[in-house]
């Protein structure tokens, strides 16, 4: 086969709706000055939200210069149809040798459009969606899903393939891949930090904190959930929510005299308020259903375990103890991701497959703080970088150590060190540019000076870390790659049996709708004559 080596400079992005961001797009030049502008090769594209259906009555989604390959949610699994999707666009002369969206091999795993695979000759492209636990119910889900998903690698493997896995993981790899506040933590951690010594003015603070971290727990246990009224201050209009009261447990602490304190926001399901602050573990069995305690097949929240949230504001409203900055970052280095030990477990085991994997994002950026890919748009938190990261390029060892370039580097709207949380904030805002939404709902519109600060590609060059997409756009931000000098094949494969043929051609339901062209073919051609054209 026929090769030639080029840099590659690979995009993957959860664009939550492919029509409303599509819409955005044409604004300012379209999905193909998108694509240029931001000198994209391969984009991974999740959570579409668009169906085969949809794609077979039109070309909407096409762009000059680049195949489409798409995995669909047409209603087979058990989500309705159109929700998830992912597709993957791959310019014309980097061939596509083949292509599956059922690379599971699992009917009901594959049916909800969440796993798309490209062959590129010297590698394979796991293009993925990775479903959420919404909570614990569809955890057993998930690690079935994810356990295909690790299968199906190590079998591209096998035939001799580097293997990259691209997309929207729903998991957090490191402690620092979550806000400070996000992060779980457990009482033995203060036990065994406090050996170590340190700062005697911080270990007393922390001493206290460790003293009273059974009566913060037995406060969460003991609280209350009521009927909460919210009134936005600009229009007047109220809302009907719940919020939770907590006694103190330091009587009279911060004024209160004793009496019950509300802790947390306002939540809009009373069901999801009553397990705010949960103190004695939860957990799901295999079919996921909650079970209390910490015994379950799938641990949620162990037994004593708080988040550092929690544990701040618990402390400061409830014990009268205001954590030092000192204090929070000791706190903090003995903190876990608050990611699910089950999926921690699958992630440690797939980045020691083989040779193992690489985290491209943290291999260039080590020390990156705050680092995030994903907000809550409903509470403006990426105005105050209070998010995680959970979209990812994984790539297999070998393969990023021949190939994998920083590139320009990191964004950091012209702070000096890109690593700190400073330059993250800066970045995710455009250095102030970007606008949060009104307290009374409806993102700001989207201007043409945001719209064109997302690209440094075009500027800069391409890179490995991560490309700041306008919050209009979505609540999740693009991530990149770039691989230089990879052996690409010149031509398709004309090797691929007729069972790879026709999953290829599944992915590309599209090609079934005819261009209006087409409807203007010579109508005088003999049928023989034309059966032979088309050949």
């Amino acid at each position: 086969m026929a090769a030639v080596y080029r840099d590659i400079h690979l995009i993957s992005w959860n664009i939550a709706g492919f029509k409303p961001t599509l819409d955005h797009l044409k604004r300012f030049g379209g999905l193909g000055d998108f694509f240029r502008r931001h000198r994209v090769d391969i984009f991974c594209l999740q959570e579409v939200k668009v169906n085969s259906k949809t794609l077979a009555q039109g070309r909407q989604y096409e762009v000059e210069g680049y195949e489409s390959f798409w995995a669909c949610n047409d209603g087979a699994g058990n989500q309705r149809q159109g929700l998830n999707g992912v597709c993957t666009f791959v310019r014309k002369d980097l061939m596509v040798e083949k292509a599956c969206n059922t690379p599971l091999e699992c009917e009901e795993l594959d049916a909800e459009g969440r796993c798309l695979l490209t062959d590129h000759g010297s590698f394979v492209l796991f293009n993925v969606y990775v479903p959420n636990s919404q909570g614990g119910p569809r955890l057993p889900f998930k690690m079935r899903w994810l356990r295909a998903l690790r299968a199906a690698m190590n079998r591209e493997r096998c035939k001799g393939k580097a293997v990259l896995l691209a997309g929207d993981m729903n998991l957090k790899h490191r402690s620092r891949d979550s806000h400070w506040s996000c992060l779980s933590l457990e009482p033995t951690e203060i036990a065994k930090g406090l050996e170590e010594g340190g700062d005697e003015e911080t270990l007393q603070l922390l001493r206290l904190v460790a003293f009273h971290w059974p009566d913060l727990l037995e406060a969460f246990r003991n609280k209350t959930v009521e009927r909460l009224e919210t009134r936005n201050s600009k229009n007047g209009q109220t809302f009907q929510k719940w919020g939770i009261w907590a006694k103190p447990f330091r009587g009279g602490s911060n004024g209160t005299n004793g009496a019950p304190v509300r802790i947390g926001p306002p939540i809009e399901d009373e069901g999801m308020a009553k397990c705010s602050f949960s103190v004695d573990g939860v957990g799901v069995d295999t079919s996921g259903q909650f079970v209390m305690g910490d015994d379950a097949e799938y641990v949620l929240r162990k037994k004593g375990e708080l988040s550092m949230g929690e544990l701040q504001e618990g402390m400061k409203k409830l014990g009268g103890l205001d954590l030092s900055n000192a204090a929070k970052e000791w706190l903090v280095e003995r903190c876990q991701s608050s990611s699910v030990e089950a999926l921690r477990q699958w992630l440690k085991d797939v980045l020691t497959d083989g040779n193992g994997m690489i985290d491209s994002f943290a291999e260039f950026y080590p020390k990156a703080q705050e680092r995030f890919t994903c907000w809550d748009q409903y509470r403006n938190r990426r105005h105050q970088n209070e998010g995680s990261r959970i979209d990812y390029i994984f790539v297999d060892r070998p393969f990023f150590q021949q190939h994998a370039s920083s590139g320009a580097g990191l964004a950091s709207h012209g702070h000096q060190d890109p690593d700190s949380t400073l330059a993250a904030l800066k970045a995710a805002t455009y250095g102030g540019l970007a606008q949060p939404a009104s307290f009374n709902g409806g993102m700001p519109e989207l201007e043409e000076d945001e719209y064109f600060a997302q690209f440094r590609a075009d500027k800069e060059g391409p890179s490995t870390g991560i490309v700041y997409t306008p919050q209009q756009l979505s609540d999740h931000v693009a991530v990149s790659l770039l691989l230089r000098q990879v052996p690409i094949s010149t031509s398709a494969n004309g090797d691929l049996t007729p069972a790879q043929r026709a999953a290829t051609q599944r992915c590309q339901p599209h090609l079934k709708s005819k261009r209006i062209t087409d409807f203007f073919g010579r109508k005088d051609t003999p049928p023989l004559k034309r059966q032979v054209i088309a050949v």
